[in-house]
């Protein structure tokens, strides 16, 4: 039977923040049989994808060099994202991963922080979002939009359709069905509008369920399982999808990523006066109970680390001839890991806290 307290951990410290000091120890999703591979792409490898990614970008339009938003772009180290969440995938193959990934990232920065993309309190409605993000579907399914009327004002608007059209073609490419992808995205679309279009109300804070329903889509990990699934071959057929731990390890996992997320972003979120974050939730929370806050968020995050590797461990039980289920679990299990790792390898929370001392995984592996 799997055992929380042996599961490997890896710890950090995220220094102090509003005064609280937040560090701890994460448990990893750990499954016989299913492993925890370092990346096969080395840091080389790595490191010239992500000089790629940049080059490309700039070649887009996505960013301009000598403008702030550029060293941003940089620190969130796209392609080590790639890499931690798709270990055993060559970087080369994880391309149009990481330019799906810097579409949503410079997307998220300029709906969510003014100060990178957008200048005051320009905030649109969601039915301008809808006109927006039904472009960015049409360049999705193949056709090429024109940009014009209200959504050509929308910063960036051509590079974004642009991009998404990128992005199709080297899916294509694969040869395998992108359907379930790209209803995917639209489901990410429409979260997106709606969630942002809230936002113009002033003083609304979501509760936690209107939090986490909404950020089920919008922190994107649904979209990029998806495009794992048709990176490394895997059909999950239409019955396979529909089976209820199936559904259940993926709605675990994607609920581990975002909070994990908001974890890491705590300090650049408090910092910038938003509250897209579970711990920012309820304004009359006492700003001195961060800490309490943190660790009860932490046990959480552990014991749900634990439930998403005994979903796995019953389900390879349930069907233990089933190479699509099998390679699935090991995609899910290897994503909610890889985002721990990344974290160690981003820098787009560096300006307000230390790097988490993720760095040696394997090394600092506690309780093997």
């Amino acid at each position: 039977m799997h055992s929380l307290s042996l599961s490997p951990a890896v710890e950090f410290d995220l220094g102090t923040v509003s005064r609280a000091r937040l560090q701890g120890r994460l448990h990893l999703v750990d499954v016989p049989g299913h492993g925890w591979p370092r990346p096969v792409a080395t840091a080389e490898e790595i490191s010239r994808a992500e000089q790629e990614c940049i080059a490309w970008a700039l070649k887009t339009g996505l960013v301009k060099k000598g403008e702030p938003y550029f060293h941003k772009f940089g620190q969130s180290r796209l392609a080590a994202l790639a890499a931690c969440t798709l270990p055993d995938v060559p970087i080369h193959r994880s391309v149009w991963f990481i330019q799906l990934q810097a579409f949503i990232f410079t997307l998220d920065d300029a709906l969510d922080n003014l100060v990178d993309l957008r200048a005051g309190e320009q905030y649109l409605r969601y039915g301008q979002l809808q006109e927006v993000f039904g472009l960015f579907m049409r360049a999705l399914v193949g056709e090429n939009p024109r940009v014009e009327g209200s959504v050509a004002d929308f910063p960036l608007v051509e590079p974004f359709r642009d991009v998404l059209v990128e992005v199709r073609q080297r899916a294509l490419e694969s040869g395998m069905e992108l359907s379930w992808f790209i209803a995917s995205m639209a489901h990410y679309f429409e979260a997106l509008a709606w969630e942002h279009g809230a936002h113009t109300v002033a003083g609304y804070a979501p509760s936690l369920s209107t939090y986490m329903h909404n950020r089920e889509q919008t922190i994107s990990y649904l979209q990029s399982i998806e495009s794992f699934l048709i990176i490394q071959g895997i059909s999950l057929s239409p019955a396979h999808r529909q089976l209820h731990p199936v559904k259940l390890l993926l709605t675990n996992a994607c609920r581990h990523v975002i909070l994990i997320n908001d974890v890491f972003s705590l300090a650049k979120e408090i910092a910038c006066g938003e509250l897209d974050n579970v711990f920012l939730l309820d304004p009359e929370k006492d700003r001195g109970s961060l800490a309490y806050r943190f660790k009860t968020l932490l046990d959480q995050l552990n014991t749900l680390a634990a439930d998403i590797a005994h979903i796995a461990l019953k389900l390879q039980e349930a069907f233990p001839d089933d190479g699509d289920l099998s390679a699935y679990t090991t995609t899910i299990i290897d994503s909610v890991n890889g985002h721990i790792a990344w974290y160690a390898e981003s820098q787009r929370y560096g300006r307000y806290v230390r790097p988490p001392t993720l760095m040696g995984f394997e090394a600092k592996a506690i309780g093997q």
